[in-house]
């Protein structure tokens, strides 16, 4: 990436990191185009190659740019109300929203990562993702489990709540526009009846 990148204007450079990030949200690496990036961004293709020698270069630093981003607002404003599992995940998502105000969509971004499968790109971005990975993994580490029924298996249930909590997001980006409060209310009801279900009787 040339560093000249950051001397255009903010609102410039957001919308191509927006552009970008849309288009491999959508796409997965080896599907997304340039040519809508550039589209998506109302920017010429001879500026984006100017900043960005190529596919697997953007890949590379829009991923970068998007953990970062997420891990800085997890350490600057998260706040869960307390250390109990559910109000932990309902702030993580929170969090989330948050900087979708900004980069509308990088929680489904984050969310398509884990399904790549494009060797060239997981190997060029696997020390981002790991990063991002080991800081939600740090948060849950403090979480209190302590009123789980004893037939919970922490594994199964913990993967059940993420790809719930993925599938749910993934049909709200599906909608023609994505709205912040239908999914933060479906997340809640979600999280509401798994919480009724893992609880000591």
């Amino acid at each position: 990436m040339n560093e000249k990148f950051f001397d255009l204007k903010k609102e410039k450079q957001d919308r191509m990191i927006n552009g970008a990030m849309k288009v491999f949200a959508l796409n997965g690496f080896a599907r997304a185009s340039t040519d809508e990036m550039v589209k998506e961004a109302g920017v010429s293709k001879g500026l984006w190659f100017h900043y960005f020698d190529n596919k697997i270069g953007l890949y590379t630093f829009v991923v970068d740019y998007a953990i970062k981003y997420v891990n800085m607002e997890m350490s600057a404003g998260f706040s869960a109300e307390s250390n109990d599992f559910f109000d932990t995940t309902l702030a993580i998502e929170k969090v989330k929203m948050s900087v979708r105000r900004s980069y509308p969509y990088v929680p489904l971004f984050l969310t398509s990562l884990d399904k790549e499968t494009n060797e060239e790109a997981l190997e060029a971005v696997g020390e981002y993702i790991a990063l991002y990975r080991e800081r939600i993994r740090s948060i849950y580490e403090q979480v209190d489990r302590s009123e789980f029924a004893p037939f919970v298996d922490e594994r199964i249930f913990d993967m059940t709540v993420a790809f719930t909590m993925k599938g749910i997001l993934e049909e709200e980006y599906a909608k023609e526009t994505f709205d912040e409060r239908s999914y933060m209310g479906r997340v809640k009801v979600f999280l509401n009846q798994m919480k009724e279900m893992s609880k000591v009787q």
